[in-house]
Parts: structure tokens; sequence; C-alpha cells
């Protein structure tokens, strides 16, 4: 039997944290839920949202190259924050934290079931990658490694 004044569990949540005063926490959940999305798929493979303070969004990344270049990338990625998740919680700056992915990971339960790499007009997820000469080169390493 179902009500017709049910709402869905996810909107009841997001209310509820924002009666805590913590509706950031709600925001992080969405983000990562949705960081494939944002970020793309190689990205996401190499990075993900840790924490969310005071506007400063935390993303651990797989190594230091992977932080310098997603520094490159942060304006394009904070656009796309917005545009998918939106500005009910405004991210105004991302800092890189090198680390492992695999504790994070841990901590949001076992791997999905993606394909390695997706088809599409952009299947390594590097349309965000500002210079294109370092986009390139990430391709080519990409390409690379499928071949092995």
């Amino acid at each position: 039997m179902r009500r017709k004044d049910a709402a869905p569990l996810s909107s009841t949540l997001d209310a509820f944290l924002e009666s805590l005063r913590i509706p950031h926490v709600a925001f992080l959940v969405s983000l990562r839920k949705r960081w494939a999305e944002i970020a793309g798929p190689l990205v996401s493979r190499n990075s993900v949202p840790l924490s969310l303070r005071n506007g400063i969004l935390t993303v651990v990344v797989r190594n230091h190259a992977w932080a310098q270049e997603l520094r490159m990338s942060k304006t394009t990625m904070i656009g796309r924050i917005r545009e998918t998740v939106g500005e009910r919680i405004p991210v105004g700056d991302i800092r890189f934290a090198v680390g492992s992915l695999a504790s994070v990971e841990e901590a949001e339960g076992p791997p999905r079931g993606e394909p390695p790499y997706p088809a599409g007009p952009d299947p390594e997820g590097l349309s965000a990658v500002a210079d294109p000469e370092t986009r390139e080169s990430l391709r080519a390493i990409a390409r690379r490694s499928r071949g092995r």
C-alpha cells in the first residue's frame, strides 16, 4: 500500500540534516554520488571528495601529479559542481590532498560495478582539464594503459 503524502527518504533526510544545522553532510553525500558525472570517469577513479568546511571542498587524490593537474582545473570543476549538484551549499574553493583513496572508499562501502572505460565522446573524462597539451598527454597515457 502506498501513501499519497509519502516523500522520498532523501528529501526527508535533507530536511532533517538542515534542522540539525548540518546540511553540508547531505550536500557531500550527493556530491560523492555524482562525482563521476562531475569529474569524469578517469578523474573520479583517481580522486574522491572527502569533506566540506567553510565553503572549501577537500578532495583526496591518488598522487601529487593528480593534485597538480586538478589544481589547474579548479575553476572548471567548481562550475561543474554548481551545475550538477546546485548551489545550496556554495563551494568557493577546492583543496587537493594526496592520500589513500582506499580508506575513503572503504568508508563508502563496496566499489560500484562501473565499466573501466565507458564509451562516449570523452571516455577518459578529461574535458575538464584546462591545458590542452596536458589533456592530450593524459589521453595518450590512458590509451596506452588500455592496450595492456
